[in-house]
């Protein structure tokens, strides 16, 4: 009897073995086919939809521009009607100006980081200047007007963390008295 169930219990660890590969398997196959995918729409930019229903879990989507502009320009509508407004050059063209966006949005951001980097070397500059340990002790008179106003805003994010540190360590005894 002890024999027929060590026997079990190898094929359950063996079942349990086969089932992770499976799903291992099923993975790659997935993330394959989700990478052929994304270098077809790169390389032909086709309208590309892939969707796929695992077993378990949820759905995996792929579309190009998007999933549902590829739907709705190819598959009729539900109720029978003829399918979405948009055509595929339309939602194309759409997608294209959002990424437009999106790339005059990076280049915004990129301006405004390398400000904030310059603002922050003339604040290191004025420190090491006057002399200064912490760059909130820097004197705002050796400050020019463009720098005001960014290292108004700093000191005021330091105080609001300081703060939050003070109720954070003002409420920390409290918890340890009721235990």
């Amino acid at each position: 009897m002890v024999t027929a169930r060590a026997t079990r219990q190898d094929d359950d660890v063996g079942g349990q073995d086969e089932a992770r590969k499976l799903r291992r398997r099923i993975e790659y196959r997935r993330s394959r086919l989700l990478q052929d995918a994304r270098e077809v729409s790169e390389l032909f930019a086709p309208h590309l939809a892939v969707l796929a229903f695992p077993a378990a879990g949820s759905p995996t989507l792929f579309g190009n521009p998007t999933v549902e502009s590829v739907l709705r320009s190819f598959l009729p509508a539900a109720n029978g009607a003829n399918a979405g407004t948009e055509t595929a050059d339309q939602a194309a063209a759409r997608v294209a100006a959002m990424r437009r966006e999106a790339g005059s949005i990076k280049a915004r951001v990129a301006q405004e980081e390398a400000r904030l980097r310059a603002i922050a070397e003339i604040v290191k500059a004025a420190q090491e200047e006057q002399g200064r340990e912490h760059w909130w002790e820097v004197d705002v008179d050796a400050l020019g007007e463009a720098e005001l106003p960014e290292f108004a805003t700093a000191l005021d994010v330091l105080r609001a963390d300081v703060l939050r540190r003070l109720d954070k360590l003002a409420k920390a005894p409290k918890a340890r008295q009721r235990r």
